[in-house]
């Protein structure tokens, strides 16, 4: 994965916000959501030759029509101009904000400084500059860095194609703004809030707003996309596993067809692949969405001790591991409590018109792991490949049955 182009020296991996394709704001190895939400993700394919340029690097000649893949939180302008209405930003904080800054930069500016003259004139017709300037004005700057695709790396290359002096400022390499920023420009406002109504200000009604964490995905910093990567698959990650392991069942039948021990140990792996996955399935929703391990814990009886205020914070910080262990020791061969707890925790079902043969198949597995292949009564458990080859059949459709319920709840935002 290509590097940000204008941090291309630093080590790690950047996600950036921008509106309209400008670039205001970069964290390194992490991100922040910001006012961005879950359900404004998506993942975008495109030519590289499209890559937004103030980001990336631009493609190689011969690269130009290779596909990439960007991981996006993507909203319209009036969307986020809403969020940050709803937060208390809009224009007039905006104006505020500016004359405060401002106000303070002058100030500075206006100190007596003793140690260079040349500088010390030169700061004098800074600060006149800054006190004539109004907020207008500043956009009307921002607007031809964005029109014209200045980026503080590129100003070097172009800044002797500019005369306003305020946009000269917003790129000055010397340190001119010595307050600190919530954003990345030179625009003269401090939070990333404000930065974005100036923005807003001076882009199209419906420019885009996005924070790209492709890098962060690309460098392993985040797995923040995985259930839409999911989603947008066929089948969730451990039912790949699941057809994995049938897959070399179905290989291994194929060695020895008439070996009935050998069928024995397959039907009863297949019922061992199924459990895996539901075990497997159970945990990882729980762990990884408040939501359901919140439903986990209410409706289990094994978190029904009650405990002193004192000890919540004891509690919670050694929840995860009790759920582990909860879920570990449970049995998902027992059909009906694994239903009932499904439907319970995760609002899935399982098939009503396999459960009976599940159940016989089980016993079967039981009789076969349990009793070395004899029922209760000391009958021989007779399974041949045919037999393997229609519980797999069976099994497989039940997994696909709950398999798609957990995929289709991937994206419910429990966040909003």
């Amino acid at each position: 994965m290509t590097k940000l182009k204008y941090k291309a020296e630093c080590m790690g991996s950047l996600a950036q916000i921008t509106i309209g394709g400008y670039p205001i704001s970069s964290t390194k190895n992490y991100y922040d959501q910001w006012y961005f939400r879950k359900k404004d993700r998506i993942i975008r394919v495109r030519d590289k030759s499209q890559r937004n340029t103030l980001i990336w690097c631009a493609a190689e000649p011969h690269e130009l029509h290779e596909e990439e893949t960007d991981y996006l939180y993507v909203v319209s302008g009036p969307v986020l101009r809403r969020r940050l209405e709803l937060a208390g930003f809009n224009r007039e904080t905006l104006e505020s904000e500016f004359k405060e800054w401002i106000a303070r930069r002058v100030t500075s500016l206006e100190e007596p400084f003793e140690f260079d003259e040349d500088w010390a004139k030169e700061r004098s017709k800074r600060a006149a500059i800054l006190k004539a300037s109004s907020l207008a004005d500043w956009l009307k700057c921002l607007k031809t860095a964005i029109d014209d695709g200045i980026a503080s790396w590129r100003w070097d290359e172009c800044e002797r194609n500019y005369t306003d002096p305020l946009l000269h400022m917003m790129f000055a390499s010397d340190a001119y703004w010595d307050e600190p920023s919530f954003h990345d420009t030179g625009f003269p406002c401090q939070t990333l809030e404000s930065m974005a109504v100036a923005m807003l200000e001076i882009v199209p009604a419906e420019a885009e707003c996005v924070l790209d964490i492709t890098d962060l995905i690309g460098g392993g910093w985040t797995d923040s996309f995985e259930d839409i990567i999911e989603y947008h698959k066929d089948f969730t990650t451990f039912y790949d596993v699941f057809a994995t392991a049938i897959l070399d069942t179905q290989t291994l039948m194929a060695l020895s067809p008439e070996n009935t021990t050998l069928a024995r140990l397959l039907y009863a792996n297949v019922i061992t692949a199924m459990e895996t996955y539901l075990s497997d399935t159970m945990k990882k929703q729980v762990l990884t969405r408040e939501a359901i391990r919140r439903r986990f814990v209410q409706t289990n009886e094994t978190f029904k001790d009650k405990i002193v205020v004192q000890d919540i914070f004891r509690k919670l910080e050694g929840l995860n591991a009790e759920i582990i262990q909860a879920i570990d020791t449970m049995s998902f061969h027992n059909l009906d409590k694994t239903a009932g707890l499904y439907k319970a925790v995760l609002d899935t079902h399982f098939p009503s018109t396999h459960m009976a043969d599940i159940k016989s198949a089980i016993e079967k597995r039981h009789d076969i792991v349990h009793r070395n292949g004899k029922t209760v009564q000391g009958t021989t458990v007779n399974v041949a490949m045919e037999d393997v080859e229609k519980l797999i059949e069976l099994v497989d459709s039940t997994v696909k049955h709950i398999d798609k319920q957990i995929k289709d709840g991937l994206l419910d935002d429990d966040e909003n």
